[in-house]
């Protein structure tokens, strides 16, 4: 039989044992964080996408949504309405929904939006950053922790994306442009800053210039893959597991890619300090993933993947839902999550002033956007606001008239309203 060692030591490994269960207890918050690239939608094709993304969500909750190919408002409210807050869930709600405004003169277009569990997360603020593809959607998060009660808490920037396709010398310069816009407003954001970096990125290599750009330093920040992979060429048998598109070996009713599963093209960058230490939310090992990918089915169809790690008839569904896999991963944190946000004592009110000239809006909860769209749903003013239990008027640029909607958008809600500007 071993010694007893000194009490002495004993009480140390005690102590030190019950300090390692308290900060793991501690450290327990977690935020899911998913992008998804969801093809076209709501193209009907197949009929009831947005129930098979419904059954995803369910068998991989989330925190954090980055959708991409998002076509309409309707459709961005049909995800939020129909896929995440369903069977008795109303914990979501979305950024304002922005019809893409780059690139006019294209006949498709594709907008990028983020839904969020608003007891977790904030939304302050949210901008557009224009390219000569698609826009790049930049919001500004707060963790929803009781720092917030003392102006005291996580802020962190997402940037969602859609970079442009194919690998013709033209499209890799284009993502490289596209790459160097948002490059320069990292450049811009605060020391310390936390940033996500989620979406759909067409890049084929890690030597591709879009790809570099976004991992040189920014001013401040600094932007890392968490797999590490800058230089390396990651189409082959050898990243099997980490490739994202196409699901498909054939196309699907015409839409989408084919080809099977060989491309890495939906990813998600992070500060560096969420990687190696130093940031209050730290990527949690191993939770960085395609879902479904097991790496038992390159260049096939995810159907054709193991099962031991995703059931059968969830790859059906990541099969029919989109030519991409979503992109998965989880932040933890040592802050208490889940302070819900606070209700006015009375409800927001938005009207128009007797000028006709301004929006007047009563007790506005924090933070919140009015936006003003016009009767193409295109976006021609927005106003960021601060809490206030008073009324607030906002007066509107002079070269607006006709018809527009004046939408605010809270938290955790939205009001509406339609105006006449003459």
């Amino acid at each position: 039989m071993l010694p007893r060692p000194p009490n002495n030591i004993v009480l140390r490994y005690i102590t030190v044992l019950a300090f390692a269960i308290t900060s793991v207890a501690r450290a327990q918050d977690t935020l899911r964080v998913m992008s998804y690239n969801l093809l076209n939608f709501p193209d009907p094709n197949p009929f009831g996408k947005v129930d098979t993304l419904a059954g995803i969500l369910a068998w991989h909750p989330v925190d954090l949504l980055i959708a991409e190919e998002i076509h309409t408002a309707a459709a961005a409210q049909l995800v939020l309405d129909e896929a995440l807050n369903t069977s008795g869930v109303d914990r979501f709600s979305m950024a304002a929904f922005v019809p893409q405004q780059s690139a006019p003169w294209a006949t498709i277009k594709l907008a990028q939006t983020i839904f969020y569990d608003h007891n977790k997360l904030g939304l302050r603020d949210q901008m557009l950053l224009y390219t000569d593809v698609r826009d790049i959607n930049v919001y500004t998060l707060y963790l929803r922790d009781n720092g917030i009660f003392q102006g005291d808490t996580t802020f962190l920037t997402l940037c969602a994306l859609h970079l442009k396709a194919s690998n013709s010398q033209p499209d890799i310069d284009d993502r490289t442009d596209m790459a160097q816009t948002l490059w320069d407003h990292l450049a811009t954001l605060p020391a310390g800053r936390q940033v996500i970096i989620g979406g759909d990125f067409n890049i084929y290599t890690g030597t591709e210039p879009a790809f570099t750009t976004l991992l040189a330093p920014a001013g401040d920040i600094q932007i890392a893959d968490p797999l590490d992979l800058e230089g390396s060429n990651w189409s082959g048998s050898g990243f099997a597991d980490i490739h994202t598109q196409s699901t498909r070996v054939n196309t699907l009713f015409g839409d989408g890619a084919g080809g099977g599963l060989d491309d890495r093209f939906d990813m998600l960058l992070i500060s560096d300090d969420m990687v190696n230490g130093g940031a209050s939310l730290q990527m949690v090992p191993g939770s960085y993933r395609p879902l479904g990918n097991s790496g038992t089915c390159w260049n096939g169809n995810i159907t054709g993947c193991s099962t031991l790690q995703t059931p059968y008839h969830i790859l059906r569904k990541l099969y029919y839902m989109s030519d991409h896999l979503p992109i998965t991963m989880r932040l933890a944190t040592s802050a208490v999550l889940g302070v819900p946000p606070q209700v006015s004592a009375a409800p927001v009110a938005i009207s128009i002033t007797q000028t006709g000239r301004g929006v007047r809006i009563s007790h506005c909860p924090s933070p919140a956007v009015l936006t003003l769209l016009d009767v193409s749903g295109r976006v021609v003013f927005q106003h960021a606001l601060k809490h206030s239990s008073a009324t607030t008027t906002i007066p509107l640029p002079e070269d607006l008239h006709g018809a527009f909607v004046a939408r605010l958008v809270p938290v955790n809600s939205a009001t509406a309203l339609r105006i006449i500007l003459e």
